[in-house]
């Protein structure tokens, strides 16, 4: 099906799948270490000697699915981790653009240029091999409804454009919604893992 407006359709269908990842958040509160056990085998099965690869999860906000658990587990199995962090707001580019900054749990962490957690800019900038997302909404073709701002389509597009980087959508499968809308410029997902399954995305 072709949506004929899908900017405006995604933004009328983001209040309503922010609402209900409050629920899902609520009513699954063991989820974040739940997706650790379902990720063990598939992860190790396409990756299975991750020393000298990096891993970029995030800093969960609000309902998002914690990726801390899943963080702990990639580094005791070899990855050097990574966080998003939003730089380069200003006069000339309002938007700022996001980069991957080297990150250990349990290092001191500061706010970027749009007020979220992320690692001080005296961290390198790595360009990870997986990356792994929060989300709105997911497809199982892959298509990620994101908050909006295009952080993260721009950033992979621009990873994509110069290695291979494996894209993991992290969410409640509750979260899963049929044939969502996207644009020319959306990144879609490699995989999507949840709490109770490992989702290889189908081609359409």
């Amino acid at each position: 099906m072709t949506i004929a407006d899908p900017a405006a359709a995604k933004t009328a269908l983001r209040l309503f799948v922010r609402n209900r990842r409050k629920d899902l958040a609520r009513e699954h509160p063991e989820a974040d270490r739940a997706v650790v056990e379902v990720a063990r085998g598939p992860l190790t099965q396409r990756f299975p000697d991750p020393r000298g690869r990096v891993a970029a999860v995030y800093h969960g906000l609000g309902s998002e699915l914690s990726a801390l658990p899943l963080a702990d587990w990639l580094a005791s199995a070899g990855w050097t981790l990574a966080l998003p962090s939003v730089e380069g707001v200003g006069p000339e580019q309002p938007g700022g653009h996001m980069v991957y900054r080297r990150w250990t749990p349990g290092e001191v962490l500061a706010r970027d240029a749009i007020g979220l957690v992320a690692p001080p800019p005296g961290q390198p900038i790595v360009e990870p091999d997986l990356v792994v997302t929060p989300l709105l909404a997911f497809d199982r073709q892959g298509r990620r409804l994101g908050q909006g701002g295009g952080y993260y389509d721009r950033a992979l597009a621009a990873l994509r454009a110069r290695k291979s980087v494996f894209v993991l959508g992290l969410a409640y499968v509750g979260q899963e919604t049929h044939g969502l809308p996207d644009e020319p410029h959306d990144q879609r997902l490699d995989a999507i893992l949840t709490e109770s399954e490992y989702i290889a995305v189908q081609e359409d």
